[in-house]
C-alpha cells in the first residue's frame, strides 16, 4: 500500500510539473498565468472510448461503433465524429488518467467544483452560441465562465453510439473548435484557460441497451491555453480502457493543476 502511494505521489508531481510547466523541484503549486477560466462541462460524463481515447483493436463489445483518424499531431488518433477538433490538437494538453471511487453524479460533480463565481450560459442557447457568448465574457473581463453542454447529454445508458454521433459530438465538435480557433485568433488564449471535463467517463464494454453506464476508474480530460504547450497526451489506460496505467490523476490532482494557473488561494480548491 505504501509502495503504490509513493508510485501516485510521483505520478501527481510529474503531472503537474507537465501541465503547469510553472513548478519548481517538488513544489504542487504553478506559476500563475491565467487571467480567464472558461470550463466547458460535459454533463453526465463524456465516453473516452468513443472520443479521446479509443481502443481500435479491442473486441467489438468494448471499441464500438466509431473509428479513430489522425489528428494534426503525429500519433495522436481522436474520434471520427470530431474532425474539427482533430486540426486543433496541437492547442490541446490530453489527459488520458483521469480516475475516481465517485459514480454518483452529484458527487462526483462536487469532487471537481473549482472556486469562484461562474456565468451559467443561458439554457436557451445552443451550446455552439453558448461557447461564442464565453468567448465574448472574457473578452470583456469576465473571470470565471461556465458552459455546460446540456444536462445530462453524455448520460448514455441506452442508445449511445446514435446519440454521440447524431447530435451530441457534432455540437461539441464545432462549438469548442470554434471556441478555441477564435480565443487564439483574438489574442485570448495565451491568458485564457479552457477546460473540458466531465463528472467520470462511461463504462468501456457496452451494456444490452447499447449504452454505456457510469464508470470512474478511467477517463480524458483536455485542457488548453494559459501558456500550456499543446499536443500533448499525458497518461494512459489499458488495452480496454478500464484502468489507468500511467500517470494517475484524482479529480483534487487537476483541481489543483487549474487553481494554480489561476493562482487561486489554497481554500478555494475544497
Amino acid at each position: 500500500m505504501e509502495t503504490f502511494k509513493v508510485k501516485r505521489d510521483c505520478a501527481r508531481r510529474e503531472f503537474l510539473r507537465l501541465a503547469s510547466l510553472g513548478l519548481a523541484g517538488s513544489s504542487l503549486r504553478a506559476e500563475p498565468r491565467a487571467q480567464s477560466l472558461i470550463l466547458i462541462w460535459q454533463s453526465g460524463g463524456c465516453s473516452h472510448l468513443d472520443t479521446f481515447d479509443m481502443k481500435p483493436d479491442a473486441p467489438r463489445e468494448y471499441r464500438g461503433e466509431f473509428r479513430p483518424i489522425r489528428t494534426n499531431v503525429p500519433g495522436v488518433w481522436i474520434s471520427e465524429h470530431l474532425p474539427l477538433l482533430a486540426r486543433q490538437m496541437d492547442k490541446i494538453t490530453l489527459i488520458r488518467s483521469m480516475q475516481s471511487p465517485e459514480t454518483n453524479h452529484e458527487r462526483a460533480r462536487n469532487r471537481l467544483k473549482i472556486g469562484g463565481a461562474f456565468l451559467p450560459a443561458a439554457m436557451d442557447r445552443s451550446f455552439e452560441q453558448a461557447c461564442m457568448a464565453a468567448r465574448r465574457a472574457t473578452a470583456a473581463g469576465r473571470r470565471f465562465v461556465f458552459v455546460p453542454q446540456g444536462w445530462g447529454s453524455y448520460d448514455t445508458h441506452r442508445d449511445n453510439f446514435r446519440t454521440l454521433r447524431d447530435h451530441v459530438l457534432p455540437e461539441f465538435d464545432r462549438g469548442v473548435s470554434g471556441l478555441l480557433e477564435d480565443l487564439d485568433a483574438c489574442g485570448l488564449l495565451s491568458t485564457t484557460l479552457v477546460a473540458i471535463m466531465g463528472e467520470f467517463g462511461r463504462s468501456p464494454r457496452i451494456n444490452l441497451a447499447g449504452g454505456r453506464d457510469h464508470h470512474s476508474q478511467a477517463w480524458s480530460v483536455l485542457l488548453a491555453g494559459a501558456g500550456l504547450p499543446g499536443g500533448r497526451v499525458i497518461g494512459a489506460t489499458d488495452r480496454l480502457g478500464e484502468e489507468v496505467i500511467d500517470a494517475p490523476m484524482s479529480p483534487e490532482d487537476l483541481k489543483l493543476t487549474i487553481q494554480s494557473l489561476l493562482g487561486f488561494n489554497k481554500e478555494l480548491i475544497a
